[in-house]
């Protein structure tokens, strides 16, 4: 009985915390809004290739069994990727890796673009980069989701629970305008893996005035503590 008395405290606490942060709550930090925008955008851009590419390989007269096995080495390199990523982090911090994974995500968004305005692109040329940028989404994912989900160690399920649901929706977004233009379905894909590179970088762009901000602030805090 004892202890059981003594859970109950502890329980009720947590809970009322859980009540107070809200979505709302959530969406006003910048490093949440900051991180979760460059997880959704990343992901659009996957979910952007998987709805044109059945499109984009059978107009280039490939069999539905090729189309199939296309989708083997982008797997193996987000693999890559992720467990890149782990080793990685062993030796620098996610913040420090990051805007050098976007840049890699960058430039092999831009390459896989650049490649489609080629006249009779390949399989093959289109692949190579995409596969980079499957490497670099391998890598980002972790670093990420974990730098969201971290001002709210309270509340990680809440936090997580609105961080797939605007990962999805963007997700579906980017798919909708895919088979909306489905016409050009090379330049419509790649046109819209490309819009994600600025939602990425605006994404960036928010989470890091927001770190920066959080230093200022601690260091200001260890100044006056040591005026005192």
């Amino acid at each position: 009985m004892l202890p059981a008395l003594r859970l109950k405290p502890s329980v009720k606490a947590r809970t009322e915390g859980q009540d107070k942060l809200t979505f709302a709550t959530l969406l006003r930090s910048k490093t949440y809004r900051g991180n979760v925008l460059i997880y959704a955008a990343c992901s659009a851009s996957f979910f952007a290739w998987l709805t044109g590419s059945p499109f984009i390989l059978s107009a280039m007269g490939y069999s539905p069994a090729v189309i199939g096995l296309s989708y083997v080495p982008q797997t193996i390199a987000f693999l890559i990727g992720g467990y890149g990523c782990r080793a990685a982090l062993q030796k620098w911090q996610g913040y420090q890796l990051l805007p050098w994974l976007l840049g890699l995500y960058a430039l092999s968004v831009i390459a896989t673009w650049g490649a489609g305005l080629l006249n009779n692109a390949s399989l093959v040329e289109i692949l190579i980069p995409f596969c980079v940028m499957a490497i670099a989404n391998g890598a980002i994912y972790p670093i990420v989701v974990a730098q969201a989900l971290r001002p709210f160690p309270q509340a990680t399920g809440r936090a997580a629970a609105l961080q797939n649901t605007l990962q999805l929706g963007l997700c579906f977004l980017a798919s909708l305008v895919v088979s909306w233009l489905i016409s050009t379905p090379l330049l419509t894909t790649t046109s819209v893996m490309l819009s994600t590179v600025v939602l990425a970088a605006l994404g960036y762009k928010m989470q890091s005035h927001a770190d920066c901000a959080e230093a200022e602030f601690h260091h200001a805090n260890v100044a006056h503590d040591k005026s005192h």
